[in-house]
């Protein structure tokens, strides 16, 4: 019995797994993955957070330069419109029309869009907080930084569906500002094979959080958030998924709201 308590020991005290078997692991063997995560989640979480940064700019470069940005004008002026109503001159719609198009030419500077997806670590801060809150709630916490370094790398499975976007994108000479915003370039989502014209903004929406990789990372981000906290595997999906579920509705909202104005 005591042997086999020293390699047990002896194992837990070994070497963790460096960044490439993290990275490799949370596809193929996630449980041991977090498992050492948890044990040491030092700072390496940084690299698949640098890599969903880096694969998030590379299909906005491609997309960006193939989007119409006529479509995109014209929603935005339907919002101003539907605002403005019938105090709008035609001379201030031009104007503002001719800002629109300027606007939408600056966000595809390089620099500028690098820096804007920083806001990226701020859900990778926040939702960790709010795991760790629901932990703390039901008494089944741990620490803070395993369930940011786990909620970290189960980022890295969003960096494929990036990749194949902008594979998908590339060789397209134009797409619809439409399919960009509500996710419909990649055919991964439920919502992506939905009418666009005819089908409520609040429904594409939810359907398209009905994706494959999005899934697949609620079923890896319950098995990190499991073994980061002490919460069961049951109780950590249902943790990620009511989180999930308050996204899905809030993006509904604004769904909506944005329809309300676009018609």
């Amino acid at each position: 019995m005591s042997d086999v308590s020293a390699t047990a020991s002896s194992a837990s005290s070994g070497p963790e797994l460096g960044v490439v078997q993290r990275l490799m692991g949370v596809f193929f063997s996630p449980a041991a993955t977090f498992e050492s995560i948890a044990r040491k989640p030092g700072w390496d979480w940084l690299v698949p957070v640098v890599l969903l940064i880096a694969s998030i700019y590379v299909a906005q470069t491609v997309m960006s330069a193939r989007m119409d940005v006529e479509s995109a004008v014209k929603m935005q002026m339907k919002i101003v419109d539907k605002m403005a109503g019938a105090n709008l001159t035609a001379e201030k719609r031009a104007e503002i029309e001719k800002q629109t198009r300027e606007g939408i030419e600056k966000q595809k500077n390089p620099v500028r869009r690098a820096l804007f997806l920083c806001i990226i670590f701020v859900p990778i801060f926040l939702v960790p907080a709010i795991y760790f809150g629901i932990a703390a709630a039901f008494g089944r916490k741990k620490k803070y930084m395993p369930v940011v370094a786990g909620y970290a790398y189960t980022s890295v499975i969003q960096v494929l569906p990036q990749l194949l976007t902008a594979v998908v994108a590339w060789p397209r000479d134009q797409i619809d500002n439409n399919d960009i915003t509500y996710a419909r370039v990649l055919k991964c989502n439920v919502g992506a094979f939905l009418d666009f014209d005819t089908t409520s903004k609040a429904l594409l929406a939810m359907t398209n959080s009905l994706d494959v990789f999005d899934i697949w990372a609620f079923v890896v981000g319950s098995i990190a958030l499991s073994k980061t906290t002490n919460f069961t595997r049951k109780g950590a999906m249902a943790t990620v998924g009511s989180v999930w579920l308050v996204y899905i509705l809030i993006k509904m909202a604004l769904a909506g709201l944005l329809s309300s104005f676009t018609g």
